[in-house]
């Protein structure tokens, strides 16, 4: 059976030169990999009049982690808080996302990729969690803390593409995020929430496969609802 390619695009990192370099955790590759897919990186230089090649010989897309997303795209003000805005890799995202949505190709957003998924059809984001929203939940854990660590739990709606793929109504989910979905563009279906009622899974009703998670099912992919969740993805992508 061939193997489908998932495009993964990436973040940037600059150093004291202002040279730049293209940055993926590995576990994004690795959870396409064994979850049967074949992981090919999407630089933020690709350029966007050849999407269409993208889309004539990709199978799916993962949009992964990653920095903020520039406010003015959800008419939000700035924050001191937002860090890491890089136009590339946003202009690039969001043509994705659209090419995606319009010709029904399989997508797969993860903490940046749900905010960015929102915003690109229409939806608003918390700029920084602590200053906007009243909750007792840490959900931009610190680099110190582990990336397996089971932060809080998340509901999970019944009779949603996400509760047939964990099998499951509530989840405990890994959690580092300073922004989270505020307002969800109308075309996207909510499909699970934190117990402080911040949005934490969204999809695309009637699309092949379009679901975003807000937290990191790639760093704890050892755990079967969390795994499921790529073998879904990689599944959709042979259709």
């Amino acid at each position: 059976m061939t193997r489908p390619l998932i495009g993964i695009t990436v973040s940037q990192k600059q150093d004291s030169r202002g040279n730049k370099s293209t940055h993926l955790p590995a576990a994004y590759a690795a959870a396409i990999r064994e979850a049967g897919g074949l992981p090919v990186l999407v630089p933020n230089e690709f350029p966007l009049s050849d999407l269409q090649a993208l889309r004539d010989r990709f199978n799916g897309i993962l949009i992964p982690g990653g920095g903020d997303i520039n406010p003015t795209f959800y008419a939000a003000d700035d924050h001191p808080a937002i860090d890491n805005v890089i136009p590339e890799r946003d202009a690039l995202e969001m043509a994705l996302i659209e090419l995606a949505v319009r010709t029904d190709w399989p997508v797969l957003g993860i903490c940046r990729g749900v905010q960015i998924l929102n915003v690109t059809l229409g939806g608003t984001l918390y700029t920084h969690i602590p200053d906007q929203v009243v909750t007792t939940i840490r959900h931009d854990q610190p680099p110190s803390v582990d990336r397996s660590y089971l932060a809080h739990e998340v509901t999970i709606l019944p009779d949603t593409l996400l509760a047939t793929i964990t099998g499951c109504n509530s989840l405990k989910v890994n959690s580092r995020h300073h922004q989270a979905i505020k307002e969800p563009a109308q075309k996207l279906a909510v499909t699970a929430h934190a117990s402080d009622g911040l949005i934490e899974a969204v999809e695309l009703p009637k699309h092949r496969f379009c679901v975003g998670v807000q937290w990191h099912p790639e760093g704890i992919r050892d755990i079967r609802e969390h795994g499921n969740l790529f073998a879904a993805f990689v599944n959709a992508t042979r259709g």
